[in-house]
């Protein structure tokens, strides 16, 4: 995939659509989430970083490649953020059978067989997002989500989940 000529263009798009957010106030501006005192994702198969989000894009259920919900940085020795890449995320709409009533599923538990899921498992660039899965933290709706390292290396391909080059600083 990752020598898709097709793939070219698109992931350009990206870059140059997020290139203003190495600076981490512009993205501020652009109403993502500060990553100061954020917590640094990372596992022994690699790591995700900070994770940045734009409440209003998640909320939005448009998915728009030249406007990632998530943007994921990587704490600097000394202080300040390194744009590392983006995620797309999409939450899970269910459908209540009893009400009829469509809305996130936010417990952590998976919601109940007879509830019906509104949303397809949506696609960018060729990739089928990964989940359903449940939110990572308090308030967040069951979510698929797609990782796109636009701006830092991944042996493990350009869509992994995790990315065995980088890795947070040690506290």
């Amino acid at each position: 995939l990752l020598g898709d000529p097709e793939l070219g263009p698109e992931l350009a798009a990206v870059r140059a659509a997020t290139a203003a957010f190495h600076r981490v106030d512009r993205a501020i501006e652009a109403g993502y989430l500060d990553p100061t005192g954020g917590h640094c994702d990372q596992i022994a198969a690699g790591a995700m970083g900070v994770h940045s989000a734009n409440p209003t894009l998640v909320q939005s259920q448009v998915l728009d490649p030249e406007r990632p919900e998530v943007l994921l940085y990587m704490p600097k020795p000394g202080g300040g953020f390194r744009l590392i890449g983006v995620e797309y995320l999409q939450p899970v709409l269910l459908r209540n059978p009893d009400t009829g009533a469509v809305a996130p599923w936010m417990a952590q538990t998976p919601w109940p067989a007879n509830y019906t899921v509104v949303t397809p498992t949506p696609q960018l660039f060729g990739q089928t997002f990964q989940g359903p899965m449940p939110g990572h933290l308090p308030g967040m709706p069951w979510h698929w989500d797609l990782h796109v390292w636009v701006w830092a290396n991944n042996p493990s391909g350009m869509f992994a989940q995790w990315n065995p080059a980088v890795s947070c600083p040690a506290n």
